[in-house]
């Protein structure tokens, strides 16, 4: 499409917005700049953009093209004047894509941040990728910046709410479980916002499915497979990874732990066949790949007493997920601010081997509910508080596990302030026990 001479508005300034913009420039077309948080535009500066303090129907009518942050919930006024204006509206992810000339995509509700790192790192063995998109570096960054690279671009649902033409040669939904229902107001929207990522795929390119669930395109695709349980292109068997005839590698000897891990591999070894990386070089990239802080992530071992920080699970599906992976008796630390999630599936699904929770932020009324005197549980004022309360019931062998199954909002910016909270309290309890 051609943006030049083009009067474009750039609708929210987050990293997205504004690298939109600058690719915008950069294809000559003019560039207006509106946030609903009037002070952003006080910051942010940008040469040959104008400036938008208001908008109304009439000057909203005035645009080519409207380009939208994932911050922008579609329901918004303006957004609503403008599709009935009939303005053509793009994510920043589509109006990027355009510019991408090789790119695959990644969606689902967990998993997405560790499959997209760990293919970017399989094809940087032999070939040159970047992961970007929901991952923190926004796809028109990518394309500014590198401009050769495969893009590994990791999809919200977010992204997808205007994405008409998003057309990857590659792409999966890993999984899709109850999530940011605030948003998309109930799990078929949710789940039909998944489904987009798959509607460009052509007979030419590649879908890459779980079969050990219902996912799949509607149309006809070329499909890599994998399972846990079933004959596929990669499969599991005798405790190792075998893409066809090729054992890949054994399932122990992988750092990142967890069934829900090994599907993670097993897609990202799908994407890198596709792309024709050897299955030696994807032995060797395996061995060594560690996932990012607030992941499961082991932070110390304190009096035969084990730490885990799992500030990265905000949803009831990767929360029971790491209560399957960590092994041994658990504390469970849990709360956060409010998704209107269920969380009474949360607490029948949840082991036998957690003994104690502690809850505390937004959502601690409804966990007490929720759990319906199944398990032993004790509202706190904070994590701060949890925390405390867990060392004081904590035995040798015990694992305090940090997996909140909701957002952070209530108390911390984002989940990696409430992760590294949690390790700084790990650290003062560790300094506290030495001096004992």
């Amino acid at each position: 499409m051609n943006f030049k001479n083009k009067n474009v508005l750039v609708y929210g300034l987050s990293s997205s917005g504004e690298w939109a913009a600058k690719l915008l420039l950069k294809l000559k077309a003019s560039v207006f700049l509106f946030d609903d948080n009037l002070e952003k535009l006080k910051t942010k500066h940008f040469k040959n953009c104008y400036l938008v303090q208001s908008l109304n129907e009439n000057f909203i009518s005035q645009f080519d093209y409207i380009i939208l942050s994932p911050s922008i919930e579609p329901d918004n006024e303006n957004v609503i004047i403008a599709k009935q204006l009939g303005i053509r509206i793009f994510s920043e992810l589509e109006f990027a894509s355009l510019f991408a000339k090789n790119y695959v995509a990644i969606t689902g509700t967990n998993g997405k941040t560790t499959t997209v790192q760990l293919l970017t790192a399989l094809l940087n063995k032999k070939q040159k990728a970047i992961a970007c998109g929901n991952i923190g570096y926004p796809l028109s960054k990518a394309v500014l910046e590198n401009k050769k690279q495969i893009k590994v671009i990791e999809v919200s649902s977010f992204m997808l709410e205007n994405a008409v033409s998003f057309h990857p040669h590659i792409a999966t939904i890993l999984n899709i479980q109850p999530d940011h229902l605030i948003r998309h107001k109930s799990m078929e929207e949710y789940a039909k916002l998944k489904y987009n990522i798959f509607n460009n795929l052509t007979a030419n390119d590649y879908a890459v499915i779980n079969l050990d669930n219902e996912i799949r395109p509607k149309q006809q695709t070329m499909l890599v497979t994998y399972s846990q349980t079933r004959s596929a292109d990669v499969y599991l068997k005798n405790g190792a990874i075998f893409l066809h005839n090729n054992k890949i590698i054994n399932k122990n000897e992988l750092n990142i732990k967890g069934k829900h891990n090994i599907y993670n591999v097993m897609c990202a070894i799908c994407f890198a066949y596709i792309l024709k990386v050897k299955p030696n070089d994807m032995q060797l990239v395996l061995k060594n790949f560690y996932a990012d802080d607030y992941r499961i992530q082991h932070v110390a071992t304190i009096n035969n007493i084990n730490f885990y920080n799992d500030s990265k699970s905000t949803n009831i599906s990767s929360t029971l997920a790491s209560v399957e992976t960590v092994k041994g008796p658990i504390i469970l630390l849990l709360g956060g601010s409010n998704k209107f999630l269920n969380y009474n599936e949360l607490f029948s699904n949840l082991s036998s081997r957690v003994n104690y929770i502690f809850v505390y932020g937004e959502i601690s009324n409804d966990l007490e509910t929720a759990n319906n005197n199944k398990f032993k549980l004790k509202k706190c004022r904070d994590l701060t508080e949890a925390f405390e309360n867990a060392t004081k019931v904590a035995i040798s062998g015990d694992n305090i596990l940090l997996s909140p199954a909701t957002a952070s909002y209530d108390q911390f910016s984002n989940y990696i302030e409430r992760g590294k909270k949690f390790n700084e309290l790990v650290r003062e309890y560790e300094t506290k026990t030495k001096q004992r």
